[in-house]
């Protein structure tokens, strides 16, 4: 099986392929297997559809990052076929992923019936705080690690693009205590989607769970006339996107001409039904020469801050490496650095509290994305990993929690929830936080668009502020965990 990459080279960017062309040779990403019957599709090798392989997370609230070394994954059909999905090593962080969902590879697959997945992974490596000390620890698994996924429903693939998601049960895969040797037996419950577009809910179509992708982080690795490739740390190729009238571009770049090699980006994009990725907002976030850091804040120094530690979750830039994936990093803030919240899936309106976040605003246990123009900067005393970046923009970005409210949540409306938190959070243990309150808007989306009933275990994404003596999420996304 020839992957995505073998259609559609960098040669092809650099000598400027025409869209139309593009959109012919480029084999389509997306999967959305059904069935369950226990009916097969004989494998068809001379016919291929893209598929596209997500991974989630179902959370260990006491973790702050879990990023694991996939050295190779590959599905299987039920006539003993076999398609790879990730050739070589592959990090895929999986605390920043809760609640959603992020692309990690992009594969032309033969037609046929897929029943199980293999993976094998080298190590895994995650930050968690001491529940006696409240220090934080870092500890590594080393493998290999074997992974063996039996589909529980026989996944489809035909010739309309589709996705396969990827879940993992992190509560139930990591087993042991500071007190005895950790031990990892991944467990994944595996789910299909329907052509992004094509599903019911607010934000369908750039939800990954039905072949789309919101804000993937990368660099850019060539362009052509009407269009580009990106590679994102956490994937096993390159993405390929159309751009057309529809694409928006944002932060330091207004137009396609002014997107380079190596510039870091921020990428939205839908999956459209010949399989080819259309790229609806491009956001710019830094030059060539600089690099980002995403993660979740385990120290400030002061108010208004000027320095800030992350437990790292994900990254771009020529000297980010894998490394980096759940160790800290310093972040140095400036007098000029600046300060942004994503807004583009959460709608700040109608609060009873004045969203706010800066030096004096920023606190331990929120999300961020600092974006910086140079370098980062290798820290000797520490681990080889341990980084420090000066950022010229510090972005409050969406970020997951997890926990109970006694009220039904019922799609479309506009409302105020109390979400009480697991007694293990690390957020808690952060904070001492034991509850956050959400804020619901009209445009939150609730997955499957059905009523979730009061005490369901629930997974919230959005914005998160402290404002008034209390923490305050406006969310984009709920859904249950079951």
């Amino acid at each position: 099986m020839k992957s995505l990459t073998s259609y559609l080279t960098l040669s092809h960017l650099r000598t400027g392929l025409k869209l139309g062309a593009w959109a012919t040779a480029v084999v389509a990403l997306g999967l959305a297997g059904c069935g369950g019957d226990g009916s097969s599709i004989p494998t068809n090798p001379a016919a291929t559809t893209a598929v596209q392989v997500n991974m989630g997370d179902a959370p260990a609230d006491w973790l702050l990052s879990f990023s694991m070394n996939v050295s190779s994954m590959t599905m299987k059909t039920s006539d003993g076929q076999t398609v790879t999905v990730a050739g070589s090593s592959t990090p895929v962080e999986m605390i920043h992923r809760l609640g959603t969902m992020e692309p990690v590879a992009l594969v032309s697959a033969p037609r046929g019936t897929y029943t199980s997945a293999q993976l094998n992974i080298a190590s895994c490596t995650f930050s968690y705080l001491d529940p006696n000390t409240g220090a934080l620890q870092q500890k590594t698994i080393n493998g290999p690690i074997q992974a063996s996924v039996p589909f529980s429903s026989s996944v489809s693939v035909g010739s309309t693009p589709l996705a396969v998601n990827f879940d993992l049960d992190l509560l139930h895969s990591l087993s042991g205590d500071t007190g005895s040797a950790f031990q990892f037996s991944p467990k994944f419950h595996i789910s299909t989607g329907a052509l992004s577009g094509s599903g019911s809910g607010n934000g369908s179509g750039m939800n990954a769970r039905n072949g789309g992708m919101y804000q993937l982080m990368g660099v850019i690795t060539g362009t052509a006339p009407g269009g580009f490739s990106m590679k994102a740390l956490q994937s096993t190729n390159m993405f390929n996107f159309q751009v057309t009238s529809e694409t928006r571009f944002q932060g330091r770049i207004t137009q396609m001409s002014q997107l380079g090699n190596g510039m870091g980006v921020l990428v939205t994009a839908v999956l459209q039904s010949d399989g080819t990725y259309l790229a609806k907002q491009v956001r710019a976030t830094m030059s060539a020469a600089g690099a980002m850091g995403g993660g979740i804040i385990t120290a400030v120094d002061a108010v208004p801050a000027t320095q800030l530690t992350i437990v790292m979750q994900n990254g771009a830039g020529a000297s980010i490496n894998t490394d980096y994936l759940s160790k800290t990093l310093l972040v140095k803030l400036l007098d000029t650095t600046t300060y942004e919240i994503d807004t583009d899936r959460v709608s700040l309106t109608g609060l009873d509290f004045e969203p706010t976040f800066d030096a004096s605003n920023i606190f331990v246990g929120q999300g961020i994305l600092p974006l910086s123009d140079t370098a980062i900067t290798p820290i000797a005393s520490c681990d080889p990993a341990c980084g420090e970046l000066t950022a010229t923009t510090v972005r409050l970005r969406e970020q997951g929690s997890r926990g109970t409210a006694t009220v039904d949540i019922t799609p479309g409306a506009t409302t105020t929830f109390t979400l009480t938190l697991p007694a293990d959070c690390a957020f808690t243990k952060l904070t001492t936080a034991t509850e956050i309150t959400v804020y619901q808007q009209a445009s939150t989306n609730v997955e499957d668009q059905t009523t979730i009933a009061a005490g369901t275990t629930l997974r919230v994404h959005g914005l998160l502020f402290y404002s008034g003596g209390k923490w305050r999420l406006v969310a984009s996304t709920i859904s249950s965990t079951t």
